[in-house]
């Protein structure tokens, strides 16, 4: 969803339009109804921009490259409260009391209460969104706050002494953090702000239930500290991170930093810097693809790779890691070390910190031990564990030291692999127990992750012949969240780790049925979900995804089911010679396939509607369809093929897909009187139906009889599956007298395996989404039609985080 961000130099920086650019540029692929700028120069005057629309196209519009200032506060919408206007955008820039400006990432709940309570005081809320509402909660209680006396903020100034900082802090900083700690209070819902007092040193940030990262560096312009609800972001700046908590707010400046609570009795903390384990090129575009969802694609077969990394014993390096195993505290002790080096930062902290390591005596008993096995030559000669860009930056310090440092990145993956291991294991024996103890396996998701869900079953009754029951979070609310049994078992799915629903599900279950286990898949490693509502969990490992329609995440989340069910009844080397043999069978679909998508993404970039029919995999034909609904704006369907013959069907042959009251705005209503059935004739198109077939007798009989049927019906008909004779006649046959029948067959590599089908099918879908989406666009964008939505990495109305409800 939306997203703020906020910059803050020591003096008026020239370039700050310039930064602010590039900074809502990154928050793009959030959401884009709105961009805003506000700029505080060193004279204390607030300058404020925004006006509708994705900031590629606004900040040029509004020249915001060219302002200058010393604080920067943004945001880009997704719009919640309030119609897509100039005047819902934020920031806003309040002065009924006293003046502020701000923004918010989230939903304020409760925002109709406080619009009236706010007004009752005197506020002039000029606007429906609710991040003004926030804005002006915190004016009236900071307005309040100027009026307390000095002992009134004895509570604060105790919990700021107790917390042992030297550095001081301006009586007004405590009467703002007064005044945000109480307008929280006020306030119902998930949400992120960030606010300014322009006479007020620095900015001050809230993380209430939404994302929020900081990070603190140095450049041409001097020092600077950084925010944003997105990590990419404050990546663009600096790899130096301020940890921030749920439930935390932080004021900063450009180099002085104070974390304090949002509730309960104050505390405050300045904990310390944190090297941020990705780096910016990690989430940038290759110049080889054009944007970043056909570079997402591109990714998953590789990303097959780390989850064989960490899911399976390697054998090729086995030997290593038994020697590691014999010594496991000396590793797990020095892998400590080295990860605490993210702390350090300078030349001089970190060699030293690394030199500290390597002449401990636990580091030197594990190399002693590689020598004299002769292992040495299993450690390799890059750089993947988590650690790789710690261990990089040491290894370019000290060039003497690489070979050590990678030795330390193979302990480092060792370690990984060793608690993914234990927990997948511990997930497997939930699964057996809750099965054989009459509970119920829940597999709760949203979106796309709910999509692998829904195929997750597919696989474990193929492979586990164990039922588990895939549901979003409203259907779990509604249909299950009553009836759990100590024995039942919820597994999450989530790519960012933070999707709002799915929080609410696991908050709640903890609260009234505690017993039973809450177990989480997900990418994002350091989100709420697996840290804080999980009993443990397991990681995606595909990096970070930047378009919004997921893709690789999906990808690698039905890995990761995949052989969680194919565990049940097959042995591990079985399993990870599958998963080669998905990643061939992707790669392939990538180097063959892709003169036949193109061919079948002109046909129906255009079309205004399509359904997708999975015989058997409805899971996979609702995440084809839904990829095509984000990302082409094609009103889309995913169904099982035998299921729309009960009324689905109706589309075919004569229909209304494009209203003929629309056409009638157009013409008038006296021409379509005299030509309506002429017209309504030449308007009716064949309806497209794409199937997914996978390799199995009943399902190419099925599929075979729904294509008969339908295509006499007026369907053009795409077929998804591997070559057979029988399919490839059924789809190509022409019905008699209907000459504008088309047709393509997409025959995939040969895999024979209904479950490994899924993964090329899955290429396919995706990357036919992306196709329709860059002809449709080029096409509107040569028409001159504005602000039409259609763009494969950041669509309109949708947002990668869902973090409101």
């Amino acid at each position: 969803m939306c997203g703020i961000v906020s910059l803050v130099y020591k003096d008026e920086n020239p370039s700050m339009g310039k930064e602010a650019e590039a900074l809502l540029k990154r928050l793009e692929y959030r959401g884009y109804d709105s961009t805003g700028a506000s700029f505080i120069g060193k004279d204390k005057r607030i300058t404020l921009r925004k006006q509708v629309g994705a900031p590629s196209k606004v900040c040029p519009l509004l020249n915001i490259p060219s302002f200058s200032g010393q604080r920067f506060i943004g945001q880009v919408r997704w719009a919640t409260y309030g119609a897509v206007t100039d005047v819902n955008s934020q920031p806003h820039h309040v002065r009924c009391k006293v003046e502020l400006v701000g923004a918010h990432n989230g939903n304020i709940s409760n925002t109709d209460t406080l619009k009236a309570w706010l007004t009752a005081r005197g506020h002039a809320v000029v606007s429906d969104n609710d991040g003004e509402i926030i804005v002006h909660l915190i004016e009236e209680q900071y307005a309040a706050a100027q009026s307390l006396a000095s002992s009134e903020l004895a509570h604060l100034r105790k919990a700021y002494a107790n917390a042992g900082i030297i550095e001081g802090v301006p009586d007004g900083v405590l009467r703002m953090i007064e005044a945000i700690r109480k307008a929280e209070s006020l306030a119902e819902g998930s949400y992120a702000a960030a606010v300014a007092d322009p006479q007020l040193p620095g900015v001050f940030a809230i993380k209430s239930g939404s994302s929020l990262y900081a990070g603190m560096g140095s450049d041409s312009h001097g020092d600077f500290i950084v925010l944003s609800s997105d990590l990419t972001s404050v990546l663009s700046k600096t790899r130096a991170l301020i940890p921030l908590s749920e439930g935390e707010g932080i004021w900063f400046t450009d180099k002085q930093y104070l974390i304090f609570s949002l509730q309960g009795q104050p505390f405050f903390s300045h904990p310390r810097l944190k090297r941020s384990k990705l780096s910016i090129k990690d989430t940038q575009l290759s110049p080889e693809y054009q944007h970043y969802m056909e570079q997402e694609i591109s990714s998953s077969p590789n990303n097959i790779n780390q989850v064989l990394r960490y899911y399976f014993r390697d054998p090729s390096i086995e030997p290593l890691a038994e020697l590691f195993e014999e010594r496991k505290d000396d590793c797990k002790e020095t892998a400590d070390k080295i990860a605490s080096l993210s702390e350090r930062f300078g030349s001089e902290a970190l060699i030293s910190g690394m030199r500290e390591v390597f002449d401990s005596s636990a580091w030197n008993e594990v190399e002693a031990r590689v020598q004299n096995a002769g292992a040495a030559h299993f450690v390799g000669l890059d750089f993947i564990s988590d650690e790789a860009e710690l261990l990089k930056e040491l290894a370019a310090l000290d060039p003497l030291s690489r070979d050590r440092l990678l030795l330390m990145d193979k302990v480092i993956v060792w370690r990984k692999r060793r608690a993914v291991l234990r927990y997948t294991g511990e997930l497997k024996n939930a699964i057996h127990e809750a099965s054989h103890s009459g509970g119920r396996i829940y597999l709760v998701a949203s979106g796309t992750s709910y999509h692998a869900a829904l195929t997750a079953a597919f696989f474990f009754n193929e492979m586990a012949h164990i039922p588990v029951y895939p549901c979003n979070p409203g259907i779990f609310r509604s249909m299950y969240f009553n009836c759990l049994s100590s024995n039942d078992l919820i597994i999450g799915i989530s790519q960012s780790g933070e999707t709002k629903d799915l929080v609410d599900i696991f908050q709640d279950v903890k609260k009234a049925s505690p017993s039973v286990r809450l177990v989480s898949i997900v990418n994002n490693e350091n989100s709420r979900i697996p840290q804080e509502l999980s009993d443990f969990y397991l990681p995606l490992l595909c990096g970070p995804e930047i378009a919004v329609a997921a893709t690789k995440s999906f990808t690698s989340q039905i890995a990761i089911l995949y052989l969680i069910a194919a565990s049940f009844s097959m042995p591990e080397q079985r399993i990870r010679d599958n998963l080669l043999k998905a990643k061939d069978l992707m790669t392939e679909t990538i180097e063959t396939r892709m003169g036949d998508i193109e061919t079948v993404a002109a046909h129906l970039f255009a079309a205004p509607s399509i359904h997708i029919l999975g015989t058997g995999l409805i899971g996979l034909a609702r995440e084809g369809a839904l990829k095509i609904r984000e990302v082409v704006l094609n009103h889309t369907e995913g169904y099982d093929a035998a299921e729309f013959k009960h009324g689905p069907n109706t589309i075919l042959g004569r229909n209304t897909i494009l209203s003929l009251a629309d056409i009638e705005k157009l013409v008038g209503t006296e021409p379509i009187r005299g030509i309506g059935n002429e017209l309504f004739e030449k308007l009716t198109n064949n309806y497209p139906l794409v199937f997914i077939c996978p390799p199995e007798e009943r399902d190419r009989r099925i599929t075979i009889s729904q294509i008969h049927t339908h295509k006499i019906r007026g369907a053009d008909i795409v077929l998804i599956a591997e070559p057979q004779q029988e399919l490839a006649l059924a789809v190509e046959g022409k019905p008699m007298g209907a000459e504008s029948y088309w047709s393509k067959y997409i025959p995939l590599p040969p895999s024979g395996d209904p479950c490994l089908f899924v993964f090329s099918a899955t290429i396919v879908l995706q990357y036919l989404a992306y196709r329709m989406s860059v002809r449709k666009m080029e096409w509107l964008d040569s028409l001159g039609i504005q602000n039409h939505g259609v763009h494969p990495d950041a669509p309109k109305n949708v947002s990668k985080s869902i973090t409101v409800d």
